[in-house]
């Protein structure tokens, strides 16, 4: 297991925002956690990526404690976050938002390079990792600059810049149009399959859900649902009625 999170609980002002929550993840799977508006789905992943620390429970990354760990040490371990709303400089250029993501994960360059040649390093990997994601004829512009989806995707790029074994993603798909979905479901397949990557994403598009996920958590009022293979969810009674409002 890469991920393992065990009986999690957090509370806003009495408001409990996750309530007991517990799952794995293998290595190389897509995993989805899903749920209605208010579920705890982003609270989780702040609390996986070091935003919030839990009340009560433990993460575990590689079989290591996450307890005590600052957002940046757990980049540098290799776990990467995207955000649901865009968080790109914006008056920097796509390139060097890119190599800033590189920057952070200190794992692009050799330690003890010379200043020119670690320069050189990073560029070469960011420039590497715009090709992968067709984002090359963008390097000098201004990120802020860009349409919408093509912004989405260089907050991916930044993220996967930093060479992750598993990537949050949340939202990834949000504000999208249907062509845009594709390209980026396909990226982060490639990415998943090539760079060995593991992806653990929140998405309110059930249909690309259940056709990419491995498995799949449903969250409601901060307690798991559900959590299995993603045929489950369409079966689930309980998770019919958190959606719907009837089984």
């Amino acid at each position: 297991m890469i991920l393992e999170a065990k009986d999690l609980h957090l509370s806003f002002r009495g408001v409990k925002a996750l309530n007991g929550v517990s799952f794995r993840v293998e290595e190389g799977a897509f995993y989805a956690v899903i749920g209605p508006n208010g579920a705890g789905k982003t609270t989780l992943l702040n609390v996986l990526s070091g935003v919030y620390e839990p009340e009560r429970g433990e993460v575990a990354f590689l079989g290591q404690s996450l307890k005590g760990k600052s957002p940046q040490e757990r980049a540098r371990m290799g776990l990467g976050r995207t955000f649901q709303g865009l968080e790109l400089f914006r008056g920097m250029s796509v390139l060097d938002n890119v190599k800033l993501g590189a920057e952070l994960a200190l794992s692009v360059y050799p330690m003890g390079l010379p200043r020119a040649e670690r320069e050189w390093a990073l560029r070469a990997w960011a420039e590497e990792v715009l090709d992968y994601l067709h984002l090359s004829p963008y390097r000098h512009a201004p990120a802020g600059m860009l349409p919408y989806g093509l912004q989405k995707r260089v907050e991916v790029a930044r993220a996967l810049a930093g060479r992750p074994k598993l990537l949050l993603l949340d939202e990834p798909m949000a504000g999208l149009a249907l062509e845009e979905k594709q390209d980026l479901a396909r990226f982060l397949l490639d990415a998943r399959l090539e760079w060995g990557v593991t992806l653990l994403w929140v998405e309110h598009d059930l249909r690309a859900v259940l056709e990419l996920s491995d498995r799949v958590l449903v969250l409601s009022y901060g307690e798991v649902l559900y959590e299995g293979p993603p045929e489950g969810v369409r079966e689930d009674p309980k998770v019919a009625e958190a959606y719907l409002g009837q089984a």
